[in-house]
């Protein structure tokens, strides 16, 4: 099997230990972690800082790795980081992005995939310890 493009994204915790989420226009229209796919060349890292000036306008202070994720129906990794500080403004292009918001784990907005949810609680953990996940595909779905 052909190796899958990476993707790389990231949790946004304000000082309450909600989460910043996108809602994206595309595809099942669903709440997620501002990210995207890894380009050519570009660092998880990177990519996850570029997805999230991209989708929320803002840039994080410091990060860490969370949670590291692999699709093998996909043949890929997800990566995903955690900040708790950012700068700049929030704002979404409209384009990919129509609205955004900070969450409480409790109370999560819908659409939302199950996948997601994990990667947030995973994030929320704490810790200071990477999680290492195979994500089953019998088990994503999508919960409105």
């Amino acid at each position: 099997m052909k190796k899958g493009q990476d993707a790389s994204g990231i949790a946004v915790i304000d000082g309450l230990g909600r989460v910043l989420l996108v809602h994206q226009t595309y595809g099942k229209r669903s709440w997620a972690l501002p990210g995207g796919m890894v380009e050519e060349g570009e660092s998880a890292w990177d990519a996850a800082l570029r997805e999230l000036k991209e989708e929320a306008g803002i840039s994080a202070v410091g990060m860490e790795l969370s949670g590291l994720y692999f699709q093998p129906h996909k043949n890929r990794y997800i990566y995903t980081f955690k900040s708790f500080a950012y700068e700049g403004d929030i704002a979404v292009d409209q384009d990919e992005i129509d609205e955004y918001g900070f969450f409480d784990v409790a109370d999560l907005p819908r659409p939302i995939s199950s996948f997601t949810v994990e990667r947030i609680k995973d994030a929320l953990a704490g810790g200071g310890r990477t999680v290492f996940r195979e994500e089953r595909l019998a088990a994503y779905e999508v919960l409105y």
